[in-house]
């Protein structure tokens, strides 16, 4: 009997000392077998993602209204990582998140991935569950993006070429790979009934000619117009334009990457659009451009376009002798408060058609419903020369 103690005793110390679990190894066991979920993404391209995602980085970090509007009041607790394209190219944004979400300013800032600036070893670092990105980024080859995809990184691709359809597809994406799938369908569901305000209604046979700038450089410098890729394609303003019953002057006069350039001032001048609108935003490194946003204050926004109607010849162009020089936010061209651009657009082509619509309105419900900030500022102006 004291034999069978003894024995019993040293299996004990065995089991439970020497052999036994670090309280470390013990936790690592206790650890929930993580699931994940197939999707196909925007890119076509099938991926397997963790479940649940608890850390992102965003690639680009302009996305952010998307990614919000699917996460709500979890926004600032998820990201660990974005670049700085939204601290720079839209800084009224960027403030608004941040004084609602303090710790989105300590999110590791990354490289542009457009500049092929982007460290793979920085983003393994954060320990990622999902990096997100965008198709165009895809397209550009980066070495770094490279890098991240043979790493096994899980990444996954938005897109946002066609702005009246990318953006609700890009967030229905999000709601299900982030287990927000009502919310997400919700919003798409929404910003699809605006859109049908104006998409497929009957307009006037005439059709005005529109000229569109970004504001980024102010009246001083041409800035960029919204032309044709040179595959004949079109994405941002240019499918806005190419969507709704006008001429964009800078169809078949502009075309490079993302369909971006500068058009000849003597093209414009003898093309005498209609209609003008210049984008504008709180792009950081640019004081003179046009300041459109949360932040942004009326006055100030109409005094710089009020500039651009100073520019050589432009007194003789129509849109600038019947008044019809407009200012839109330039994240409407892309993102998914598209339907804004959509209404206001539709005002100004056919203003007594679509007399009922308010798209300031519109935009302020949208953040009610799906946004986890609070609406403000100035987004869209008309010249006066009052």
């Amino acid at each position: 009997m004291a034999f069978r103690k003894l024995v019993l005793i040293l299996l004990l110390i065995s089991a439970f000392g020497i052999g036994g679990c670090s309280p470390q190894q013990k936790a690592e066991s206790d650890h929930p077998v993580t699931n994940s979920l197939v999707v196909t993404d925007l890119a076509g391209r099938e991926v397997t993602i963790p479940q649940p995602v608890k850390r992102i980085v965003l690639m680009r970090s302009l996305c952010l209204y998307e990614l919000a509007t699917v996460l709500g009041d979890e926004t600032g607790s998820r990201l660990v990582g974005w670049d700085s394209s939204l601290k720079t190219g839209d800084r009224d944004a960027y403030d608004k998140f941040v004084e609602r979400f303090p710790e989105l300013a300590n999110v590791t800032e990354l490289g542009d991935v457009l500049k092929d600036a982007v460290s793979a070893e920085a983003v393994l670092a954060l320990k990622p569950d999902l990096v997100i990105m965008n198709t165009y980024m895809r397209q550009r080859k980066s070495k770094g993006l490279e890098r991240l995809e043979a790493a096994g990184v899980p990444i996954l691709y938005l897109e946002f070429d066609n702005p009246f359809r990318d953006p609700q597809r890009s967030i229905r994406l999000l709601g299900k790979v982030l287990d927000r799938q009502q919310r997400a369908d919700e919003a798409a569901e929404w910003v699809d009934t605006q859109l049908n305000e104006v998409l497929g209604q009957e307009f006037p046979q005439d059709k005005p000619s529109i000229y569109m700038e970004a504001g980024t450089y102010g009246a001083s410098q041409y800035g960029n117009t919204f032309g044709r890729t040179q595959q004949g394609s079109v994405s941002n303003w240019a499918s806005v334009l190419d969507q709704l019953p006008c001429k964009n002057v800078a169809d078949g006069a502009v075309s490079g990457m993302y369909g971006l350039g500068v058009i000849r001032p003597e093209y414009l001048l003898t093309s005498n659009p209609d209609i003008v609108v210049v984008t504008g935003a709180h792009w950081t490194s640019f004081p003179d451009s046009v300041r459109l946003g949360y932040l942004a204050e009326e006055e100030a926004a109409q005094t710089a376009l009020q500039a651009f109607t100073s520019r050589d010849g432009w007194s003789e162009l129509n849109a600038v002798k019947h008044g019809k020089v407009y200012a839109l936010h330039t994240r409407f061209g892309s993102h998914i408060t598209s339907f804004a651009a959509a209404q206001q657009l539709a005002k100004w082509i056919a203003p007594e058609k679509f007399a009922h619509l308010n798209p300031q309105d519109s935009l302020r419900e949208f953040h009610e419903k799906f946004l986890p900030i609070e609406f403000s500022g100035t987004w869209i102006v008309q010249y006066s020369d009052e």
